[in-house]
């Protein structure tokens, strides 16, 4: 059956995909790593400077046969951007899917290849 809109229609579920495994989650928050201020003579601010986007946060995959679980350091793509890989969370429970959570970084300045 196909979709059906009424109203406004919104982004439902999940944009990207990974190779080899089915995107449960993904969290991600943009900051600035460089944030300073100029203040007046009487200490009120009058000017921010904001520079070096870095985008942190995590994605958690349910990983399918073939899955190359990534090690830390090494760059994963996703959603046509491309993060590296902070720390890798493997979750296994018995009578549930084997879970991976990794939590991913990339920066303004940095530019990461995938292999």
């Amino acid at each position: 059956m196909a979709t059906i809109t009424h109203g406004t229609a919104h982004v439902f579920g999940i944009e990207g995909t990974v190779t080899d495994a089915t995107v449960q989650s993904m969290n991600l928050t943009s900051d600035h790593q460089l944030k300073t201020n100029t203040l007046d003579e009487i200490g009120r601010e009058i000017e921010r400077r904001r520079d070096d986007e870095t985008q942190t946060g995590s994605i958690t995959l349910r990983i399918q046969t073939g899955y190359a679980l990534p090690t830390v350091g090494s760059v994963i793509s996703y959603n046509s951007t491309n993060y590296e890989v902070d720390t890798v969370d493997r979750a296994e429970t018995n009578g549930d899917y084997v879970a991976i959570t990794l939590a991913i970084k990339t920066s303004e300045y940095v530019t990461l290849t995938t292999p």
